[in-house]
């Protein structure tokens, strides 16, 4: 089987390749496609965000990150899933957090968005009240989080808070699980970035359950492969 990795920033991400290894059955090739593969730091920053447009935060190949606008990014993603089917992939899965609806693709698409909202969905039902805390990578996208995260659960999540897994420290990642981890009974770390590492920085800091939406969404693919 060929799986496309479609990553909104740009190819490789041997930051998430490192941990899909670990959860990929023999016989998985891997190829990977980025939405800003074919951008220069000068076109990256043609798209950043307009007033009103929300924002997003990716990775780039040299290990940096950059911010840019959503709405310009869904052609560039479309573009990407189109050269993964090109090249042979079987199944594409989009690494981003983030809601790309009505992305065309002609082989079947996971989005780690919806992997990780269904599968922290049934999380919450066995803890507690089932209150959310999330933390996200800018405070731009804290408003736009709240409302995120309430049409995949329901009600709103009790807490969020901004911390970079491309900028920030695992303290500071740390810190921000802690701020909200009061009024929660689960904190997840949105975006694809947050690794096993700031998992269990945030989770020591916090002292309740933590999870990634990394960690969701490819666990709970790897069980269709």
């Amino acid at each position: 089987m060929k799986l496309s990795l479609v990553t909104i920033g740009q190819s490789p991400r041997v930051d998430i390749t490192a941990e899909l290894d670990g959860y990929l059955p023999t016989g998985v090739e891997i190829i990977e496609f980025g939405a800003l593969d074919h951008l220069d730091e000068a076109g990256i920053a043609a798209i950043a965000p307009r007033a009103r447009e929300g924002h997003l935060t990716s990775r780039l190949r040299d290990g940096g990150s950059a911010v840019f606008g959503h709405g310009h990014t869904v052609p560039l993603v479309q573009r990407a899933i189109r050269s993964g089917e090109d090249a042979g992939a079987d199944a594409t899965v989009l690494l981003c957090a983030g809601d790309f609806p009505g992305v065309v693709h002609d082989k079947p698409l996971f989005l780690s968005e919806r992997l990780s909202h269904d599968g922290v969905r049934g999380l919450l039902s066995g803890l507690g009240a089932g209150r959310l805390g999330v933390v996200r990578p800018l405070p731009e996208q804290l408003d736009a989080g709240y409302a995120h995260w309430g049409r995949s659960l329901g009600r709103f999540p009790a807490a969020m808070a901004a911390a970079s897994p491309y900028t920030d420290s695992l303290e500071t990642i740390a810190a921000a699980s802690a701020k909200v981890a009061d009024r929660v009974d689960l904190v997840v770390l949105d975006c694809m970035g947050f690794g096993e590492d700031a998992r269990r920085a945030a989770a020591e800091a916090s002292g309740v359950p933590v999870v990634t939406v990394r960690g969701v969404a490819l666990r709970l693919l790897s069980s269709l492969l």
